[in-house]
């Protein structure tokens, strides 16, 4: 049985929360870094390299690992029983797929927003402007798309995946 979309956006913001904490907690080494004048000479570039090998990739690939893991599912879903499975089959992820839903659920919009900020950061400009934009309108895309037509966002499309509700407090997908 597919999902609802409530229960998706609901782990969702559960997991978002562990990662906005995990950037905090990279954030402030950076800050710390930054005070010690570790960081003198570094540009805007070399910050969004930084932000995304720090906190992007990380998330990125925990998330890889728990949805093409054993419980096939992030804390969020867990929370809510929810695996992600394959579609049409229902069968398990494997850890390429899992990577690709991830890059293109995580991967791309945290970094056109981390782009955008350090730009705005750098002085702004029109490349600022786009950055924010898309990085606004990729997750609104995927919100839109989950709650149109059969449920499933545009990133689950793209790597034929679907998302499942499980029995409550049952810990693995049945297979």
């Amino acid at each position: 049985m597919t999902s609802t979309p409530r229960r998706r956006l609901l782990a969702g913001l559960i997991d978002l929360g562990l990662m906005l904490a995990w950037a905090l907690v990279v954030g402030a080494a950076v800050l710390g870094l930054a005070a010690g004048g570790a960081l003198r000479g570094v540009g805007p570039l070399g910050l969004n390299l930084a932000g995304i090998a720090l906190v992007v990739l990380p998330s990125t690939l925990g998330l890889t690992l728990l949805e093409g893991g054993r419980y096939e599912a992030t804390p969020g879903k867990l929370a809510h029983n929810l695996r992600v499975r394959r579609d049409p089959t229902g069968e398990r992820l494997g850890w390429g797929r899992s990577f690709l839903r991830n890059l293109l659920k995580l991967g791309l919009p945290w970094t056109l927003v981390h782009l955008a900020v350090v730009t705005a950061l750098a002085g702004g400009g029109v490349a600022a402007w786009l950055g924010a934009l898309l990085g606004v309108a990729v997750p609104v895309a995927y919100v839109v798309s989950l709650l149109r037509g059969d449920g499933r966002t545009i990133y689950d499309h793209l790597a034929q995946t679907m998302v499942i509700s499980t029995a409550p407090g049952r810990r693995f997908a049945a297979d």
